[in-house]
This record gives structure tokens, C-alpha cells and sequence, in this order.
């Protein structure tokens, strides 16, 4: 027998739960599924008992589907043809999914205070509009439950009604903690793209012509928004967006950048995630970043503007964690511990080169 016949490959885990959760994210909302994709979940799930674990657990962290409550669903072609979402099953729980260590939850919590905004009393909200100028945060709490950080320069819009619930990001980055609804789909429209949640926890930033979505807790689908103008041959009304099938669905520590299609998926560690999330308590970490990367978010917290005059500066790694806003800090960083010369060229214009 030759030795390429003892080999045996195992599944790739992180690829069947990216699978899963698109399945999930396909499956949510959906009266039925045609034939075609009921053969084709059917086979899926045929592929391994990781395929079958995969879906039943990230089921469970979208807030469960009634289609998948029996362990032995996809015996029963009916059932598979009831995919709408069942708040009183058994497997309507909702698994949080905490990623973090000790240092970035003391910074957080020893953030809490003087730089930012806080305004969590408005818990009878419905409908709204928010903004914070450069520097501040600003936290709303919405009728449902949920909770919305406004990060520096943003600009958010808010309509929750009888069936869904509807936030536009118009500007800037905010954090989404989703309350669970099962019967009310959470939809943030960003730029060209939608991203759709039930309860879970995430992240939106906007960029000139994408959106950059990361996730904390639970998994959310990402939807382009050009599928919504379409219409279904026959039909005079655009596809529902309950029918919409997404691009893309991500689990915790995944982030995507995407628009009308999605250009980049990148899977993160803990740490990574940790230093992602801090400026929710007012910090900002890089660990290996370019120079350009850092100016350029850090200029998001100041209305001071950094210019790099040495290109060869643009690509030198930079780590540390610095207090959004207080810039000069980060100037004082610089100088002493990566060589570079910071020239104050006026109150609001800063020239960074390579120090003689």
C-alpha cells in the first residue's frame, strides 16, 4: 500500500463555519427553500458531522431557526420548507461570545469619563438622528434594548418599527450591541452595502466607496444594496430583502470589507479583535502598523493635520496604545522610541520625518 493511501485529511473548520453561517444567514427569514438549495444543504450537511455541528451551533448564535431545532431536520423535507424563525423553541437562546483579555477590559473600564459623551438614558427611542464632532462618543440606547457607540465624526440615523429595525450610517464608525428579535431583523445601511443582525455585536466603519465590518459577538449577514433595486422576473415589486441570499456571513473575530461585492475576509485573534474594539473606551492600539495606517486613524480623533514628508517613513511598523484625541502623546512616542523628527509647523499642521 502506498503511503499517500494512509494519508487522511481532515476538515477545514474555519472554512465549513464560514459555510454555516452563510447557510444561516440564506436560511433566516424564508418561508421555504426552493429544491435546488434544499438538495444542496442536504449534501452539504452529508459532507461530515463537523458540517452538521457547524450549523446547529452557529444557529443557535443567530438566535436559533425553527427549521433546525431537530437534530434529524433534514429527514423531514417539511421541516426544512419552515425556516422562519421561532422565538419559543428550544433553540432559541442566545450564546454570547466574549473575545478579550484583562489589560484591554481595564482599559475600557478605566477609559470611561472625560473624553467622551455619553447619553444612555433614551430608552424609549423609536426614531432619531446622532452626531458627535471630532472627539467625542457618543452611546444611545435604543427602545429594544440595543446599543449604539458612535465613534468620533460620526453620523447615524435610527427608525425602529413594527418589523425591522433600520439604521443608516451616514458618516464615521459606530458599534452595534444588538438586542435579540427574532422577528425584527437589525439592518445598518452603510455606503453601497447592508448589514443584517439579530443579536449579536459588531462593528461598522465607513471607507470612501466600501464598508469595513467586523464581529464581536454572534454573526451577521452582509448584503450588497444594489440586490434591493432588482426585480424578479414577473414580478413588478423589488426583491424583498428577506429574500435577498447574502454575500457573505461572518462569526466572531472575522472582519470584511465589502460593497457590491466583498473584497476582503480576514479571520482575528483575540488580541487582534481587543485592539480592534478600544476605541470604544477611548484608546487606540496598533501592534506593527504602518506609519500612514496609524496617521491615518489617529487623524480621525484630531483636527490636526499629519503630513509624512519622508515616503520611506510610510511603511515603518508602529505599536503602542495611545489615548484617542491626545495626540501629542503619540508625537512624544515617535521621537523617542521610533526616530522620527515631528515638526509643529502651525496649532493645526504637523510634518513627520526622519529624524537626522
Amino acid at each position: 500500500m502506498s503511503e499517500t493511501k494512509n494519508i487522511v485529511e481532515f476538515p477545514n473548520l474555519k472554512a465549513i463555519e464560514e459555510e454555516a453561517a452563510l447557510w444561516i444567514a440564506r436560511l433566516d427569514g424564508r418561508d421555504s427553500l426552493p429544491t435546488s438549495e434544499t438538495t444542496a444543504l442536504r449534501e452539504w450537511i452529508a459532507q461530515s458531522p463537523q458540517h452538521r455541528d457547524a450549523l446547529e451551533r452557529i444557529s443557535l448564535l443567530w438566535g436559533g431557526l425553527a427549521c433546525l431545532d431537530d437534530l434529524n431536520y433534514l429527514d423531514d423535507a417539511s421541516v426544512v420548507g419552515d425556516c422562519g424563525q421561532n422565538p419559543a423553541s428550544p433553540g432559541h437562546k442566545r450564546a454570547r461570545w466574549w473575545a478579550g483579555g484583562a489589560v484591554a477590559a481595564s482599559l475600557l473600564v478605566a477609559a470611561a469619563g472625560s473624553f467622551f459623551l455619553d447619553f444612555s438614558g433614551q430608552r424609549d427611542l423609536q426614531t432619531g438622528h446622532f452626531a458627535t464632532a471630532i472627539g467625542e462618543q457618543e452611546t444611545v440606547v435604543l427602545a429594544d434594548g440595543s446599543r449604539i457607540i458612535l465613534n468620533t465624526n460620526s453620523e447615524v440615523t435610527v427608525d425602529l418599527s413594527d418589523n425591522r429595525r433600520s439604521i443608516n450610517l451616514l458618516r464615521g464608525e459606530a458599534h452595534f450591541d444588538v438586542a435579540s428579535d427574532t422577528d425584527r431583523p437589525f439592518l445598518v445601511y452603510a455606503n453601497d452595502g447592508i448589514v443584517k443582525a439579530v443579536g449579536t455585536a459588531f462593528t461598522v466603519l465607513l471607507r470612501k466607496t466600501s464598508v469595513e465590518v467586523t464581529v464581536s459577538e454572534g454573526v451577521v449577514a452582509l448584503i450588497s444594496r444594489a440586490s434591493l433595486a432588482q426585480t424578479p422576473a414577473g414580478d413588478s415589486e423589488p426583491t424583498p430583502i428577506e429574500d435577498i441570499a447574502p454575500l457573505a456571513a461572518l462569526t466572531v473575530g472575522q472582519s470584511a470589507v465589502f460593497a457590491e461585492t466583498v473584497e476582503s475576509l480576514t479571520r482575528m485573534s483575540g488580541e487582534a479583535l481587543d485592539r480592534k474594539l478600544l476605541w470604544r473606551g477611548g484608546f487606540i492600539a496598533f501592534a506593527g502598523e504602518p506609519l500612514s495606517t496609524v496617521v491615518a486613524d489617529v487623524s480621525r480623533y484630531t483636527d490636526i493635520t499629519i503630513e509624512i514628508e519622508d515616503p520611506e517613513l510610510e511603511n515603518m511598523p508602529i505599536g503602542g496604545y495611545f489615548k484617542a484625541g491626545e495626540v501629542e502623546d503619540m508625537f512624544d512616542s515617535l521621537e523617542a522610541s521610533f526616530g522620527i523628527a515631528v515638526e509643529r509647523v502651525s496649532p493645526t499642521r504637523v510634518k513627520l520625518s526622519r529624524a537626522s
